[in-house]
């Protein structure tokens, strides 16, 4: 195994398959310690001509960029990792040898014109979670004089609302960092790095214009919100 420095950009017409996270110790999820995680991915690339080797190379670059993408999913949550497609694109996607700790291909083929590999990549959870709070989308530790605020937000299943929703948070004065703390069907809780009280946040909030939903507050408390979205 070993770290190798790929070109994502020019993947010479790399074809991209959806990844499949696959634990090594037999389960259907992650394998993970502190700050890495072993995925097990899938890549494909075009093979152009009879230049296999190329297509083998593009074909590594595209799953290292599938085990970033997962890992990044995980990390932030589905909804930061869309909303913010096209800046995680740039930072992370582009570059995936950065946060790839080392990798080895596990198998590949060549099927007609395309080649695919099946690649067990180890990436690095801590310099993901770094880009992610330098680009203010994960909140690690409250900065100074910012509490920490469990905001739980009820109607998120409607994921056109709570994006919304979840951008106008980003937005306020004060906001220092917002995280995913835990997803359940319709409720989402998100840790919220704020410079004031949850009372304060709650108060914020009930200024914003929303047009498709309302928020109503449910519950307040010393560090934590509760708030339901009501489709309009």
């Amino acid at each position: 195994m070993g770290k190798r420095l790929l070109q994502t950009r020019h993947s010479h017409g790399a074809a991209i398959l959806v990844a499949a996270a696959i634990i090594l110790c037999g389960t259907t999820a992650a394998q993970r310690t502190e700050d890495t995680r072993t995925l097990v991915v899938v890549g494909a690339a075009v093979v152009q001509g009879s230049n296999i080797a190329a297509a083998r190379e593009a074909a590594i670059a595209n799953g290292l960029m599938q085990a970033v993408s997962l890992a990044t999913v995980e990390i932030a949550s589905p909804e930061v990792f869309a909303e913010h497609f096209k800046k995680l694109s740039e930072r992370l996607l582009d570059r995936p040898d950065e946060y790839i700790q080392d990798f080895k291909v596990l198998s590949e083929a060549t099927f007609a014109k395309n080649h695919r590999v099946i690649v067990q990549a180890t990436v690095a959870g801590t310099k993901i979670r770094e880009t992610l709070a330098g680009a203010g989308l994960l909140l690690e530790k409250a900065a100074a004089g910012a509490a920490r605020v469990a905001l739980t937000v009820e109607g998120t299943g409607s994921l056109g609302n709570f994006v919304k929703f979840r951008k106008s948070i980003g937005g306020l004065a004060g906001i220092e960092g917002i995280q995913v703390q835990e997803m359940r069907p319709n409720e989402t809780t998100l840790m919220v790095g704020y410079k004031g009280s949850a009372q304060d946040l709650a108060a914020a909030l009930m200024l914003q214009p929303y047009d498709s939903f309302t928020v109503t507050i449910v519950e307040t408390g010393d560090n934590s919100l509760r708030v339901a979205l009501v489709a309009r």
